[in-house]
């Protein structure tokens, strides 16, 4: 990225390096978050806020989808294109996991058909997160939050085609607050716990957030020095209110500290932006090559961890490494299970999801910026 006069638009086309390195440590905190191993460490306990990755992965999917959205308005298909698009980069891996878990393995597990017939219908329209709010079946604990994201992405194309940039603000900003409300009524009032962190219209500051800093990054006022005081802010002002939700609300603080970890990672994200990957050392530890990599096959990670997880899980469990050591043995589970994820993640892009995704150039998305294919 070509180093950028302060007192001009930061809007600069091109490929930027660290959003791949966020999405990989994104991934990365998903992971640990949802390793079981790690988090029954002594004194490891807190490992478990990791899994708030998905709220920055919210953040980027926000900023990105926005951006191409914004950028290709005016443009021929407007519509077709990003829908196109989109399918090509999320429906094939995702449905190829529910026909393994709703067809192939029920043909082994004959117990599993009576569930299958009763749960199948809400994975197959993205509504799953509207329809379970405690433990998912079969491992597909994670599409949780792409059906948040398919939701998305199906009902934010029109509103961005029909309203002005400044409206658009006022609708983001209403849905930050929106979300907010929901989360501390839904508490106070003793809805289940599954329901106030998965259910779409409370979960939806994160993505509004990196959507208002993709339209502020477009706007004439969006200057580099701006940016950078703005991002700073943003993870100030998020960062010492999760602290304070913590202090105050203990367990419970996530209700309200959803909406600082969102201004917290869009900080994050408007930090890394002006971080140059060949200066700086933000920026060039966010481009390094092992990272962007871990990144590009960030979706294939997210889908494929839960069911690896779980059949790895089932396995150690059945053997008896270490069983003097619980310690040595945790952690060798752990260091285990990551690169067995990341495998699966990487045969997949190499031989599925990168031959499907050359589809995607029939359906040119118009956008100046030229991000990643590898999309989560």
């Amino acid at each position: 990225m070509a180093k950028i006069p302060i007192a001009t638009s930061f809007f600069v086309p091109g490929y930027i390096p660290q959003f791949d390195g966020l999405r990989g440590i994104a991934i990365l905190l998903v992971l640990i978050g949802h390793s079981g191993f790690l988090e029954a460490l002594p004194h490891a306990g807190m490992l478990e806020y990791t899994r708030f990755g998905v709220d920055l992965f919210f953040v980027l999917s926000g900023f990105l989808i926005t951006g191409i959205l914004t950028d290709s308005k005016g443009s021929g298909h407007y519509f077709r294109n990003f829908y196109a698009r989109r399918a090509l980069r999320i429906w094939p891996l995702y449905y190829l996991i529910l026909f393994f878990a709703f067809v192939v393995a029920p043909l082994f597990v004959p117990g599993m058909r009576p569930t299958v017939a009763s749960i199948w219908p809400p994975f197959i329209f993205y509504v799953q997160n509207l329809a379970y709010h405690d433990v998912y079946p079969f491992a597909l604990g994670a599409t949780w939050s792409l059906a948040v994201e398919e939701q998305f992405y199906l009902t934010w194309p029109l509103p961005v085609f029909l309203l002005s940039k400044r409206v658009l603000s006022i609708v983001l900003v209403s849905l930050v607050a929106m979300s907010l409300s929901l989360r501390i009524a839904f508490h106070f009032h003793g809805a289940a716990t599954g329901y106030v962190h998965t259910f779409t219209p409370s979960r939806l500051d994160a993505i509004a957030c990196g959507s208002l800093a993709a339209l502020w990054l477009r706007s004439p006022s969006g200057t580099f020095a701006l940016w950078r005081v703005r991002a700073y802010q943003f993870l100030g002002l998020g960062v010492a209110g999760v602290v304070l939700t913590r202090v105050l609300m203990h367990r419970n603080s996530s209700v309200v500290s959803y909406t600082f970890l969102a201004m917290a990672f869009t900080g994050l994200l408007g930090i890394s932006l002006t971080s140059d990957p060949r200066s700086s050392l933000l920026g060039r530890s966010l481009s390094a090559g092992w990272l962007r990599y871990i990144g590009k096959i960030s979706y294939g990670i997210y889908l494929l961890h839960y069911p690896i997880f779980h059949l790895w899980a089932r396995f150690f469990d059945s053997q008896s490494f270490y069983q003097y050591n619980q310690v040595a043995r945790n952690l060798l589970g752990f260091a285990v299970q990551m690169p067995l994820a990341m495998l699966a993640a990487a045969i997949s892009w190499r031989f599925f999801e990168g031959p499907i995704l050359r589809l995607k150039e029939r359906f040119p998305s118009g956008s100046q910026m030229h991000w990643p294919e590898s999309k989560r």
